[in-house]
């Protein structure tokens, strides 16, 4: 079974990004049943139409399931999906039995959606809004921060791009939360942690209850917030918010991520 299924959601301009990092092949009924429940589970998060870039740079399916994947891709396309863009880095290695359009490049697909041309994700992991990735555990309350690769957090540069990159995420958020860091490839610097405690208002001020971070870090006491060695720990101190899961709408108590609280 493959478990490398990996999406980017931006609500505002209403595109879904479904990267593959270490390749996706489709062999098995198993295989494409896995992702469509993750495709499925994503699509919980939205209210409404979205145009989708799909990553076909490693990503196969075999000859007597590409059927089944246009069934698949069809199903979708009758829950809200406008349009679904492939891209490729080498127009010499596209994958067969795609029922939808393969560009060569992937600036190529992000121009056919209202992202633009700056708007997507870049792939090279010297960005670092392409190296944070952000998973959402609603029934658990929890919002986990993680990096693809070392990032240090120093300028007012750096802590502007977490947020903006936790703002988009809020808009997925009901209900109190807490975050997780996993600080494996995170460090702070003096001047970051000082200016994390404007990020830390900023979350709290939209229903945020607690940050914490784990990793084996020999330095806790340079981290803005407090580090535990395991995740069990952090998330051990943590208070569950209720039943309600996190992506349930109460819209009469939801405040609007688009307007900044004071800091």
């Amino acid at each position: 079974m493959n478990s490398n299924i990996r999406f980017e959601n931006h609500l505002g301009p209403r595109v879904i990004e479904i990267f593959f990092d270490a390749g996706f092949a489709i062999r098995a009924k198993e295989d494409l049943e896995e992702l469509k429940q993750a495709w499925s589970a994503n699509l919980k998060k939205w209210h409404s139409p979205y145009t989708c870039i799909f990553d076909c740079r490693n990503f196969a399916v075999a000859p007597e399931l590409q059927a089944d994947f246009g069934r698949m891709i069809a199903f979708f396309q009758k829950f809200f999906m406008k349009k679904i863009v492939g891209f490729v880095e080498d127009a010499a290695i596209k994958p067969e039995g795609i029922p939808f359009e393969v560009v060569t490049g992937y600036e190529v697909a992000l121009a056919q959606t209202s992202l633009g041309k700056n708007g997507g994700l870049s792939r090279d992991l010297s960005n670092l809004r392409s190296r944070i990735q952000i998973d959402n555990d609603f029934s658990a309350h929890v919002m986990e921060v993680s990096f693809l690769a070392p990032s240090h957090f120093e300028t007012p540069e750096d802590l502007r791009t977490l947020r903006e990159k936790l703002q988009n995420i809020l808009m997925l958020w009901h209900s109190p939360y807490s975050v997780v860091f996993n600080v494996e490839n995170c460090t702070f610097g003096e001047n970051g942690r000082a200016g994390f405690a404007a990020v830390e208002r900023f979350l709290k001020g939209f229903f945020c209850q607690s940050i914490v971070g784990y990793g084996t870090t020999t330095t806790p006491e340079d981290y803005p917030f407090k580090v535990y060695r395991s995740r069990h720990k952090a998330v051990g101190t943590l208070t569950n918010q209720g039943l309600q899961a996190g992506s349930d709408a109460n819209c009469s108590t939801r405040r609007s991520t688009k307007s900044n609280p004071a800091e």
